[in-house]
């Protein structure tokens, strides 16, 4: 008789245990963490992890994400330009490439234009140039390029107009002037000009613009410590030319007028001298 009874009795414990543990389960609030997406669980798109498009995961989100410049886009131009051995110089000179790309794409900035001696003109000097310390080897190469795209149709309306280049802080500058025929580049009132042989590249999307040039260019500074050297970075022109570089034509038709105006009053002064004493 005591079996019923005692089975009974636990029927009514466990159902009293059951009822404890979910009347518990009622008062404590489910654990969550704070902007972590239930992994279990579809949601729709909240439940991707939208991770930054970086270039190491290769991915891309369209025009607003765009790819990085490749540190090897000059050097591929210049060497395709014809003058593979400037480009050689540039690589292996310690931040001339990353500057010249740095520029091209400088956030405001008008692009990149190179004059890039050919390999004829860079062998005759690379002695030199490989002699020379760092910082005036970087310079040399610098001294080369303008942080500002200049397409052929700009430099037709230069006439001895001074561009300033990368070199020592964008402190130098080149002359430039088109003749209609040729565009020539001067680097300092020295005895002859640079001569651009072709335009080699142009590009408003790069920005980008090459001409290939038949010498070497030297800044100022480099220039003094050569001693002489312009004539190793400089061919043709002449002297009428070296003078228009040096004296603008305003202050030289100027100084002609005035000796012209000088001599004529000069003239008439001595000649009513000797002619007052006759008359008395």
């Amino acid at each position: 008789m005591a079996a019923p009874f005692l089975l009974v009795g636990l029927l009514l414990i466990a159902s009293g245990a059951t009822a404890g543990v979910e009347d518990g389960a009622r008062e404590l609030p489910h654990l969550q963490l704070p902007g972590t997406p239930d992994s279990g669980r579809a949601h729709g798109s909240d439940a991707l992890l939208d991770l930054p498009c970086t270039p190491d995961l290769g991915c891309a989100h369209g025009s607003d994400a765009p790819p990085p410049p490749s540190q090897g886009f000059i050097m591929d131009i210049l060497s395709g330009s014809g003058c593979g051995r400037f480009a050689d110089l540039v690589a292996a000179t310690p931040n001339a490439s990353n500057i010249f790309d740095e520029e091209r794409i400088a956030a405001g900035g008008g692009g990149l234009t190179v004059f890039c001696p050919d390999d004829k003109a860079v062998a005759a000097f690379e002695p030199t140039l490989r002699a020379l310390a760092d910082d005036d080897r970087l310079d040399v190469l610098l001294h080369h390029a303008s942080a500002a795209r200049y397409g052929r149709a700009q430099l037709q309306a230069f006439d001895w107009v001074a561009v300033r280049t990368l070199a020592a802080n964008n402190t130098q500058s080149i002359t430039v002037r088109d003749d209609g025929d040729t565009v020539w580049l001067w680097t300092s009132c020295q005895r002859g000009a640079v001569r651009v042989i072709k335009m080699a590249v142009s590009s408003e999307e790069a920005p980008l613009a090459v001409y290939l040039v038949d010498a070497v260019l030297l800044p100022g500074h480099v220039r003094q410590k050569l001693g002489g050297g312009d004539e190793a970075a400089a061919r043709g022109g002449s002297y009428l030319a070296w003078l228009h570089c040096c004296v603008p034509l305003w202050a030289a038709l100027s100084w002609v007028l005035a000796v012209i105006v000088g001599y004529l009053i000069g003239g008439w002064l001595a000649s009513s001298r000797f002619q007052d004493p006759l008359k008395h």
